[in-house]
C-alpha cells in the first residue's frame, strides 16, 4: 500500500467520524448557553403563580436538605395552601457531583410528599406521582403540577434552540 491509499483511508475514516458528530447533533439537538432567568420565567409561565408562594433558603434547606449558597442559581416555589402539593425547583449546579445529590433530594421530597398524603389525600398522591424531573447539566427541574409536562416543555425550549 502506498502513502497516497494511507492518505484516502484516512480521510474517508475522518469524514465518516465527522458526519457522526453532525447527525448527533441533529438528533440530539443544539443546547446553547442558557441564561437562569430565562428558565426560571420559562418554567414559570404555565405555573399558577398566585397560588404559589417564593421560598427562601431556609425553606429549601427544610423541604430538599439543600444548601441554597453551594448552588450557583436556584428557585423554589411552593403552594400557599398546605392541602396543595404543587411545587416547582429549578436550580443551577455550580459543580458537576452536585447533579445526582440534586436528583436524590428531589427523588426523596417526592416520596415524602407521597407517604404525606397517602391514605387522605388520592388526588394529591396522584399528582405528586406524576412529578417531573429533567435533568440537562448543569440545570435540573422538579415539578409538581397538574401542568408539570407543559412547564417541562418551556424549560426544555429554553435549553435548545
Amino acid at each position: 500500500m502506498n502513502g497516497w491509499d494511507l492518505l484516502l483511508k484516512l480521510a474517508k475514516v475522518f469524514l465518516v467520524a465527522l458526519l457522526a458528530v453532525f447527525l448527533s447533533a441533529l438528533i440530539h439537538g443544539s443546547r446553547w448557553n442558557a441564561d437562569f432567568e430565562e428558565l426560571e420565567a420559562k418554567a414559570e409561565t404555565e405555573l399558577n403563580m398566585a397560588d404559589m408562594r417564593r421560598a427562601d433558603e431556609q425553606l429549601l434547606r427544610r423541604l430538599y436538605g439543600l444548601n441554597g449558597g453551594e448552588l450557583k442559581n436556584w428557585v423554589l416555589y411552593t403552594s400557599r395552601d398546605n392541602m396543595d402539593v404543587e411545587e416547582l425547583l429549578l436550580i443551577e449546579v455550580s459543580e458537576e457531583g452536585q447533579m445526582e445529590y440534586v436528583r436524590q433530594a428531589a427523588e426523596k421530597r417526592a416520596e415524602t410528599q407521597k407517604s404525606n398524603f397517602e391514605g387522605y389525600g388520592p388526588e394529591q398522591v396522584q399528582l405528586i406521582e406524576k412529578y417531573v424531573l429533567r435533568e440537562s447539566e448543569p440545570y435540573i427541574l422538579f415539578v409538581i403540577s397538574k401542568d408539570a409536562e407543559v412547564i417541562k416543555a418551556e424549560f426544555v425550549k429554553g435549553l435548545y434552540r
